[in-house]
């Protein structure tokens, strides 16, 4: 990707309808309106909305969205067409042209789709367009689909090298505790790290939507280890998208965490799907977070799942804290017999030659400081 100031900016569908839960095409004219603004300040931006589902709940007239999932499904093929006319219309009128991207996890995970991926994102910023991108809801079966709009506003803004990450919602930020119901709870300006149990702790989807502030500081976490600055702040409030760009405190701030990871790095980690997870004992979780080690089959202590040379896995504390993601350079059957030992025990128990590491340096990302 050439290098560029790359901004990912993600609208839940709870901020994007009116009272009524249509659509408001006054609204989307704000966010069109303060896109212009910051592609003229030097920003290329990349839009991942939310609400195709939302459309088609009112293109229908429902009093709510039907729990199956063909109907989900159906309702998505029939608002996904009213959704993007609406943003083509409000780009268009400040004189940017949408494109529309439709993406499954498979347009990530799988290599050869992902390198074509990346190269038509690169073809339209050299047209001068804003992808405008959805998650393809309407053939995404569990084993194809990323989850949420969260997590695919992180695959995106990791995956393109992103500076940074706006997630655009309906409350104002990160609160220590539920404001809905305890009314001293006070926001967080800024997240210095976030760590799986903040995660575990915060609420789910709201009414409308399928993701929440759970999966919002899920989709901060992971582009925080890749080098992506995330906000999370209120939707509607005024310019939030311009202030956030200028440094203002808006909503709560998740900083990037080091300079931002190289591309196959970001890929091994964050795009492609967790087959699995090793837990680590204390030394060896010193050693890979604070003198950035490859992880040795002596450091494991436990093995879940099952999965293949090469496959993704999670790297855990004895806390299970997930420290980092990486490359397994051995099967989870291989692992399984050699944790604890070491390499010249191990190979002369398998009885042939190992690879240096479990998890070598380089075929990994840090998810934890």
């Amino acid at each position: 990707m050439t290098e560029r100031r790359i901004v990912t900016i993600k609208i839940g569908s709870n901020s994007l309808v009116d009272e009524a839960g249509r659509l408001d095409r006054q609204f989307l004219a704000k966010i069109a309106r303060q896109f212009a603004a910051i592609a003229k300040a030097g920003w290329q931006p990349v839009l991942v909305t939310s609400g195709a589902v939302a459309g088609g709940v009112a293109r229908l007239g429902l009093k709510e969205r039907p729990p199956g999932l063909p109907e989900r499904q159906a309702l998505a093929a029939i608002g996904q067409i009213g959704l993007v006319k609406l943003w083509e219309d409000a780009f268009a009128a400040v004189g940017l042209v949408a494109a529309q991207v439709l993406l499954t996890h498979d347009d990530f995970s799988v290599r050869h789709r992902y390198l074509n991926l990346i190269a038509t994102f690169e073809a339209l910023f050299t047209f001068g367009c804003v992808p405008v991108i959805n998650e393809n809801d309407t053939v995404a079966v569990e084993e194809l689909s990323v989850g949420d709009n969260d997590r695919l506003s992180a695959l995106v803004a990791t995956q393109l090298g992103a500076e940074r990450l706006i997630l655009l919602t309906d409350i104002d930020g990160v609160y220590d505790a539920d404001p809905r119901t305890t009314p001293t709870a006070r926001r967080l300006d800024t997240i210095p790290e976030v760590t799986a149990a903040m995660v575990a702790a915060t609420g789910g989807a709201g009414a409308r939507g399928r993701g929440g502030m759970r999966s919002k500081l899920e989709a901060a976490r992971l582009a925080s280890a890749a080098g992506v600055i995330t906000d999370i702040c209120a939707a509607r409030a005024e310019a939030a998208i311009t202030r956030v760009l200028n440094d203002e405190h808006v909503g709560t701030r998740v900083p990037a965490r080091g300079a931002r990871a190289d591309s196959r790095r970001r890929w091994l980690a964050v795009a492609r799907r967790v087959h699995g997870a090793v837990t680590v004992d204390a030394g060896a979780a010193k050693a890979l977070v604070e003198r950035g080690r490859s992880l040795l089959p002596a450091g494991i202590t436990s093995v879940e799942g099952r999965f293949a040379r090469g496959d993704t896995i999670a790297i855990r504390s004895p806390d299970g804290d997930e420290l980092a993601r990486g490359l397994a350079g051995l099967s989870s059957d291989e692992l399984t017999q050699i944790a604890g030992k070491r390499l010249d025990a191990a190979a002369t128990l398998l009885g042939y030659a190992l690879p240096k590491a479990a998890v070598h340096r380089d075929n990994m990302l840090m998810l934890a400081r």
